[in-house]
C-alpha cells in the first residue's frame, strides 16, 4: 500500500508566495459567517501537528494591520495534510475555515494527530521544503 498523497492548507496568497506550482486562494474568500462548534478542538489539532520546518519569523495580519503574527512560516503536518503553523491563529481569530476535506478528517481521528514514523515526515519534509524555497 502506497503513502497517501499529500494535500496543503493554509497557503493564501496574502501570507506569502509558494513553490510547487500551487495555486494560491484569497484568505478573504475562506471566511465562515460564524465560529466552528469544535474550534478548540481543530485549533489543537492545528498546533499539534509535526513541524517539518521551524523558522521563527513574523508576518502581518491581513485582517488587521496594527497586528503580527508570530511563526507563520513554519511548516506542520499530520502526514496526510501540510499547514502554515499560523493557520491555527486565523482559525481562532478570523474564522479561516480549512478544506472541507482536512477538516473532516480531523474530526474522524477524533482531533488526534496520528503517529507517523520518521521516514515518512522525512519525505514530508522534502516536499515542504520544496513549498517553502
Amino acid at each position: 500500500m502506497g503513502k497517501p498523497a499529500l494535500r496543503f492548507a493554509g497557503m493564501f496568497h496574502e501570507l506569502g508566495p509558494v513553490g510547487l506550482g500551487l495555486v494560491q486562494e484569497s484568505i478573504f474568500d475562506n471566511v465562515s459567517a460564524e465560529e466552528m462548534p469544535d474550534v478548540d478542538e481543530v485549533v489543537r489539532y492545528l498546533k499539534a501537528g509535526y513541524v517539518l520546518i521551524d523558522m521563527m519569523d513574523l508576518a502581518d495580519d491581513p485582517f488587521d494591520s496594527a497586528r503580527q503574527v508570530m511563526n507563520g512560516s513554519t511548516i506542520r503536518t499530520d502526514g496526510d495534510w501540510l499547514w502554515r503553523d499560523d493557520l491555527a491563529y486565523y482559525v481562532r481569530r478570523h474564522r479561516v475555515t480549512l478544506p472541507e476535506e482536512f477538516l473532516a478528517l480531523i474530526r474522524e481521528r477524533r482531533y488526534s494527530v496520528p503517529h507517523r514514523d520518521e521516514e515518512l515526515l522525512r519525505e514530508r519534509s522534502l516536499v515542504a521544503e520544496e513549498l517553502m524555497f
